[in-house]
């Protein structure tokens, strides 16, 4: 997974929905400038996925 949006090879734009109180926090967040000063939502969203990618695939991770 790449770690530069900028250089991605063949990029794929994903379009998701949800509640404002999320965006809100992610906001709160990015405006803060601590961990996540990029301020940009998207990034925030990229970064998480890959993430929880991460996550799921390692060999903790259980399904039920």
């Amino acid at each position: 997974m790449s770690h530069n949006p900028r250089r991605f090879i063949r990029p794929v734009r994903l379009i998701v929905s949800v509640e404002g109180d999320t965006v809100a926090s992610i906001d709160r967040l990015m405006k803060h400038g601590r961990q996540h000063g990029h301020r940009n939502r998207a990034e925030f969203v990229r970064r998480a996925i890959e993430r929880e990618l991460a996550r799921c695939q390692s060999d903790d991770f259980h399904t039920p």
